[in-house]
């Protein structure tokens, strides 16, 4: 009689936990079923937009129950077995029935709200050239060029790799957290880098604080409109990230005007200004994007086990199983990342020495710095109609041709005719538009091999291995540029052109581990 009683009351913990209703009698040791449990209606997100139905449910919980029952009688054990097994099959919603609102107010405010988001994170990494140069001709002037590179592959590890920790916890936990301490580790990294003058300054300043501060914020900004879209996905994308590429435009105007200020109180009167601006104007912004971005869901907890505790649990996820290691099994998800990899490593190569290139060929400052500026304005029209027409025809198809064509700029191009200040221009105009293209359409292709509930994770994954990559490839850059002659930055611009091509041949394989080689929308 105890042991029986200890099942029933078992029986009736598990079914509090799966929150059901049935009313049970006890015959003969037996526990017998009155009443088959009755699912709710629907499950809905944050927005009441349903994303689990009452047949969807049935055939999970009831069939269970149906399939173990005879003439309406079962044993305790019996019950619980099916209980427990679908309690663990509960614990993850089927995220594969969702209805995406696809626009209404709502979900163009949170695209608003990371683009305002974006402009602070992806401004800064398209507008750092500005500062590099400033504090190598004044505060590093005693530093060596390599040294004071460190400063800013550091910048790009530390970005893209901290995405890994925020990534995860926005798929657990939400928007909010991660936004707000990153919003804290920027602002506060931008005014310590004001009055940087050392080395080890301007590592623990933007290395590090800014660093964090960005990687916290960007994973979750450019994962929130995947949530609300799914059709015009890469269009709601291209239009979060255009904040990135206008902020490269206004940014490095408004800071050569502020170093242009002089004053007797200070040496370096108008950067130290400068730079407070940029900060305080980042957190304006940053508080917009908190008030207007959020998530529709998240993926839902499982209960603590009996051997675990909150803290092992924390350091488990977000430690232990942060990357996404066995993403890497699936051939599509292995070969985007690759192709992500090679092309931000293109990317960012290219653009961090164009400006040396461009004085290489006997441009003057002013105009190198008026090639950049052409490079971000076009970049974005290059955000945002690839993004459009990537809706229409194919995100991998156009990260392909995006890809392709950047190849083909680089060496038949770049390569024999990259020597005077009028071709410049017109491979700045087609580099930058192709670069925004890159920078939309690389997000969205991982989100469309990957369930919504896993994005977040795998794309920070996929910016942990990029953050790799770019921390070995800017000084393997800087070795072969070396000497810095017209044979070296030539051998350069073949570099960057070979991982644009890797990065479409990769584009090319995953798509062919997802659809094979038919010429069809993908």
């Amino acid at each position: 009689m105890p042991s029986t009683r200890k099942q029933t009351n078992s029986f009736f913990e598990l079914f509090q936990r799966q929150k059901k209703n049935i009313v049970v009698n006890k015959e003969n040791g037996n526990i017998v079923m009155a009443e088959v449990p009755q699912p709710c209606l629907s499950i809905k997100d944050k927005d009441n937009i349903i994303i689990e139905t009452t047949s969807s449910l049935k055939s999970g919980f009831e069939t269970e129950l149906e399939s173990v029952t005879d003439s309406s009688t079962l044993t305790s054990s019996s019950l619980a077995s099916a209980t427990i097994s679908n309690i663990e099959k509960q614990d993850t919603i089927d995220f594969t029935n969702i209805e995406y609102p696809e626009g209404g107010l709502r979900s163009w405010l949170v695209v608003l709200g990371c683009f305002c988001g974006l402009f602070t994170c992806l401004g800064l990494l398209n507008a750092i050239g500005i500062v590099e140069t400033y504090i190598q001709e004044n505060q590093l002037s005693n530093e060596s060029s390599s040294s004071i590179g460190w400063i800013f592959s550091l910048l790009l590890f530390v970005n893209f790799s901290s995405c890994i920790f925020s990534g995860t916890y926005f798929d657990r936990n939400g928007f909010k957290i991660p936004v707000i301490v990153g919003t804290i580790l920027h602002v506060c990294g931008l005014v310590a880098m004001a009055n940087s003058t050392k080395l080890w300054q301007f590592i623990l300043s933007l290395s590090i604080a800014v660093g964090l501060g960005n990687g916290f914020i960007m994973s979750p900004l450019i994962s929130a409109p995947s949530h609300y879209f799914n059709k015009r996905r890469g269009l709601a994308t291209a239009l979060a990230t255009l904040g990135g590429s206008i902020g490269g435009v206004i940014l490095p105007i408004m800071l050569k005007h502020f170093f242009r200020l002089k004053n007797s109180s200070s040496k370096h009167y108008g950067f130290i200004w400068g730079i407070r601006v940029w900060a305080f104007m980042d957190l304006g912004l940053l508080i917009v994007a908190l008030f207007l971005a959020k998530e529709r869901f998240t993926a839902p907890i499982a209960p603590l086990d009996d051997n675990d505790t909150k803290f092992k649990r924390t350091i488990r996820i977000y430690f232990l199983e942060s990357f996404d290691i066995k993403a890497f099994k699936d051939m599509r998800y292995l070969f985007c990342v690759l192709g992500t990899t090679f092309g931000e490593v293109a990317l960012n190569t290219a653009v961090t020495y164009y400006g040396a290139y461009a004085t290489n060929r006997n441009i003057s400052n002013s105009d190198a710095l008026m090639l950049i500026m052409v490079l971000n304005i076009l970049s974005i029209p290059g955000r945002w109609l690839p993004g459009y027409i990537s809706d229409l025809y194919g995100r991998f198809n156009m990260a392909i041709l995006t890809m392709s064509c950047l190849t083909i700029l680089m060496f038949v191009g770049w390569v024999p005719f990259g020597t005077n200040l009028t071709n410049l221009y017109v491979i700045s105009a087609f580099f930058g538009f192709c670069s925004g293209s890159v920078y939309s359409l690389l997000p969205v292709c991982c989100g469309q091999i990957s369930k919504i509930e896993e994005f977040g994770k795998r794309y920070s994954s996929m910016y942990f291995v990029v953050a790799f990559a770019n921390l070995i490839a800017v000084p393997i850059t800087g070795a072969i540029i070396g000497n810095g002659s017209n044979t070296t930055y030539r051998n350069f611009v073949i570099f960057c052109g070979s991982m644009a091509f890797a990065s479409a041949t990769s584009f090319v394989i995953s798509r062919y581990y997802c659809i094979g080689m038919k010429f069809k929308k993908f």
